[in-house]
């Protein structure tokens, strides 16, 4: 009777481990591509959470991360030559959550001297 007592708690570690690693693997993760002529500076997504990305030059991607919940868009502030450009969501109204997997936010900015400083967003399943 202890042999198989002992046997149940290994065979449940075990399967319990496994579950945790495949939730590590699981989720949604948003990398973004800069699709402009200009080097984009101090990038910040924020969703559910805030996440902050490196440096971009023109025609590069940043390394995905993983959020807790994403949509199709999302606040996002970044800056051109120490001037802030953003994109600011009104709400989520109707939207969907992403669902697990990878995803890119491709940002573009045709013009630094626009006053509106308005950065444009194109999504992209991975």
């Amino acid at each position: 009777m202890r042999n198989s007592t002992i046997l149940l708690m290994a065979l449940f570690l075990l399967l319990g481990c496994q579950k945790e690693v495949k939730t590590l693997e699981e989720g949604v993760f948003i990398r973004i591509e800069n699709t402009s002529k200009y080097t984009y500076q101090d990038i910040k997504v924020s969703i559910a959470e805030e996440k902050f990305y490196e440096p971009l030059a023109p025609g590069t991607s940043s390394a995905y991360q993983r959020f807790s919940k994403a949509f199709r868009y999302a606040y996002i502030e970044l800056k051109i030559n120490n001037k802030r450009f953003g994109l600011q969501p009104i709400d989520y109204v109707g939207e969907e959550e992403l669902k697990d997997g990878k995803y890119t936010y491709q940002l573009n900015v045709e013009d630094t001297s626009s006053l509106s400083r308005q950065l444009n967003l194109t999504f992209k399943k991975d």
